[in-house]
């Protein structure tokens, strides 16, 4: 590398807001055998400069690992380039798991977080010489690909797709208990896929649901596209309890639940969705492989 790497250790008691630009500056931070920087943050910030608090050049093209102490799947964080601040380049998830994005001149990283409470972040920063540029370009990093959500129907009815033209998104707030993004609704409609699985690089998802709690019946699952409105039953026959077949939902569809009422009076029913995002041309190479 052309530059030993920077560790900086942000403690912030707000959630990053993805807007605000960040008040730290160098002398702010206590530093420790000249490489580990510690700063903490009880106002709101969300965006940082490629200077990394005026540690590096902005110019220059960096390496920068990122992790953060919880792992929230809501929280994270994006690459925004200085010619199209609209368009980012790059959006990973943070958790304990560092990661590592590529950030070139003038870009800025974008923060958001949520968390409800105290929350820390590590950035590891590295310049990059012409040689280490060139070996980035050819690694292939894969971002984690999956979440998955509960969502707890209550009001004492089932889930219902119609009106296939009413979208909602689920309010969900992350249980690190439980690892599941949970969500207590009783809103009629259709789900649009990408609120879920929110990844800017996806192609659509593959998804699986299973219904819990449902009375005399059983449980539909259906794909409705996103132009025409047109839903498609892939599921029609789920006993409670039981996971659906695996789906591909395209990243403009939306996603049709449909159950019966609980088992009992003050009951919910629960429906559980596994997701996994699919990048661009994955599904396809997939299924000429086989054949289909």
């Amino acid at each position: 590398m052309a530059s030993e790497p920077i560790a900086f250790r942000i403690d912030n008691t707000v959630d990053w807001d993805g807007v605000t630009p960040v008040g730290l500056q160098r002398g702010d931070f206590r530093v420790f055998d000249q490489r580990y920087y510690v700063g903490s943050l009880e106002a709101p910030a969300g965006t940082l400069t490629a200077d990394f608090f005026g540690v590096f050049s902005a110019l220059t093209p960096k390496l920068v690992g990122v992790a953060s102490s919880s792992s929230n799947p809501l929280s994270v964080l994006r690459v925004l380039s200085a010619d199209t601040p609209d368009v980012f380049r790059q959006e990973v998830e943070l958790s304990p798991r560092m990661v590592h994005v590529p950030v070139f001149a003038g870009d800025r990283l974008a923060i958001v977080t949520h968390e409800s409470g105290s929350n820390s972040l590590e950035l590891v920063v590295t310049e990059l010489s012409d040689r280490d540029h060139v070996q980035l370009a050819s690694m292939v990093s894969k971002e984690a690909s999956g979440r998955r959500v509960r969502i707890i129907r209550t009001g004492g009815s089932g889930f219902s797709h119609e009106p296939t033209t009413e979208a909602w998104q689920p309010a969900l707030s992350w249980d690190p208990s439980s690892g599941v993004l949970i969500g207590h609704e009783v809103v009629n409609g259709v789900i649009p896929a990408r609120d879920l699985y929110m990844s800017p690089r996806a192609e659509g998802c593959l998804l699986s649901v299973r219904y819990s709690g449902i009375g005399d019946g059983v449980g539909r699952l259906l794909v409705v596209d996103g132009h025409l409105r047109e839903a498609t039953e892939v599921e029609g026959a789920l006993e409670s309890g039981e996971w659906s077949r695996v789906v591909f939902v395209g990243r403009d569809d939306l996603i049709g639940l449909s159950s019966p009422g609980p088992v009992g009076n003050g009951k919910a029913v629960v429906c559980d969705l596994e997701l996994v995002w699919i990048d661009p041309g994955e599904r396809l190479r997939e299924r000429h492989a086989r054949g289909l």
